[in-house]
């Protein structure tokens, strides 16, 4: 009777794990292991494959000495070596303690390959326990996109949700070199001519500005889960903009509270929100502003998500009460997880701010394209383009015409994943600006670059 291969090759593999393990009675004393010739005989005969296996499997089970002294006499050879090497030896690593080193093993056969979904789910669950959030979750959720079915992608889900409900409290803070070839926003024209062969010259302060400053900031959250239906989600933030010039320094915050209704892969919210901006330039024209929000979030399967949010609110400018404003902003992104290391997402946008001034108020509508990717070498790759349009009501002072704007904005940021300093990597983002707009004070181009140090890595 002819033997399926199949079923030998599992024998084999089965009786070559009985004897390694049988080996390891001097691993508690780390005594290095010497095999005997039969059991040298047994690994010998198995597979490239089977002897990942294997040693995978006594590096999880306890038995991570006898793992190494296996792979230090029999190197792994061939296509998946060296990334395969990288793994089991993270994994000796993670059960000698050392998770920081194993970490770093897991990141570099990432950046080698950044398919690895298994190398990328033993480097989240080793984040967890360093208690790297953030960057577990970001691991995470890059996993849904390669879940085999929805309850793997449950089940994922749920780690997340654990990691949440493991530290309720959040905090970050950022700091940034930010240069910018136009900090203000400001015309690129000095005059514009009209037909008539006059002339307007466009005031200092609506002129474009350079300048190098720093980007700086801070995040604060907690999350509550509130029985099996509910959860109760605070935030807030404050974010810095500070050049040589004071008077283009700019600061802000924010604030928000939403209670969720929670149901399988989603979740409705409904809450508040609240924002300060304190201005320095000419114009002076801080605001507040505060209104309710409506949430929804929603995983259509597990390479698809939905995001809807809508926002009204009410913007107060104690300066001039004449810039006063209400908003109506609802957005919209859904992204696709075509494996865990390429998403793609598609968001857009409409926004109504009806401000006392006719020739301020507006309907804006904005359509985007992002993408995100692990490329080799250890470097992600984001990139976002958005194109805006504006439409304003009333006739513009002096232009005697109504405004119309057009605005497109790309931004492409590299982050070297593989190389942590403090536990952070260092990104480079540059974003460019063009606005487009029949009102020469409005018509500007800006280029900007920001470096930073990143925990979603």
């Amino acid at each position: 009777m002819k033997r399926d291969p199949k079923v030998t090759r599992l024998r084999t593999l089965f009786c070559a794990l009985s004897c390694l393990v049988l080996m390891s009675g001097a691993v508690a004393a780390k005594v290095a292991v010497t095999p005997s010739p039969q059991q040298i005989s047994v690994y010998e005969a198995s597979s490239e494959k089977d002897r990942v296996g294997l040693l995978i499997a006594l590096a999880k089970t306890g038995h991570a000495e006898l793992a190494a002294e296996m792979l230090r006499r029999y190197p792994l050879t061939g296509k998946f070596a060296a990334n395969r090497t990288l793994f089991i030896e993270g994994l000796i690593l993670h059960s000698r303690g050392n998770l920081t080193g194993a970490v770093q093993k897991y990141r570099d056969a990432l950046a080698n390959d950044p398919s690895l979904t298994l190398v990328r789910s033993e480097l989240a669950k080793t984040l967890f326990e360093l208690g790297e959030n953030d960057g577990a979750k970001h691991h995470l959720s890059l996993l849904m996109a390669d879940a085999p079915s929805s309850v793997q992608a449950q089940g994922i889900r749920s780690f997340i949700d654990t990691i949440d409900a493991s530290r309720p409290y959040n905090f970050s803070a950022f700091i940034s070199a930010a240069p910018s070839t136009n900090i203000n926003n400001g015309s690129s024209l000095t005059k514009v001519y009209e037909n008539n062969g006059g002339e307007i010259t466009i005031d200092p302060n609506s002129r474009k500005k350079s300048g190098i400053g720093l980007l700086a900031g801070a995040n604060a959250g907690f999350s509550k889960r509130l029985g099996n239906d509910f959860s109760v989600v605070l935030g807030g933030n404050a974010i810095g903009h500070l050049y040589n010039d004071k008077a283009y320094n700019a600061y802000g915050t924010s604030e928000s509270a939403e209670l969720r209704y929670l149901f399988p892969d989603g979740d409705v919210g409904l809450g508040v929100v609240s924002s300060q901006s304190i201005k320095s330039d000419a114009s002076g024209l801080s605001y507040y502003s505060y209104g309710p929000r409506v949430s929804l979030q929603k995983d259509l399967t597990p390479k698809d998500r939905l995001n809807l949010s809508t926002v009204y609110e009410w913007r107060n400018f104690p300066d001039n009460s004449l810039n006063d404003a209400t908003a109506l902003m609802m957005d919209g992104s859904w992204s696709h997880g075509f494996s865990s290391s390429l998403t793609v997402s598609l968001d857009a946008g409409y926004d109504r701010v009806k401000s006392e001034i006719d020739y301020d108020s507006y309907n804006s509508y904005s359509a985007g394209l992002g993408i995100y990717k692990e490329l080799p070498y250890g470097v992600n790759a984001y990139a976002h383009g958005t194109v805006r349009k504006a439409d304003f009501e009333g006739i513009f002072p002096i232009y005697n015409r109504v405004r119309k704007d057009t605005r497109y904005t790309g931004t492409v940021s590299l982050t070297k994943r593989d190389f942590s300093i403090w536990g952070y990597a260092p990104e480079l983002e540059y974003t460019y600006s063009f606005n487009d707009s029949n009102i020469a004070s409005y018509y500007f181009d800006s280029h900007a670059v920001n470096f930073t140090l990143s925990k979603d890595f």
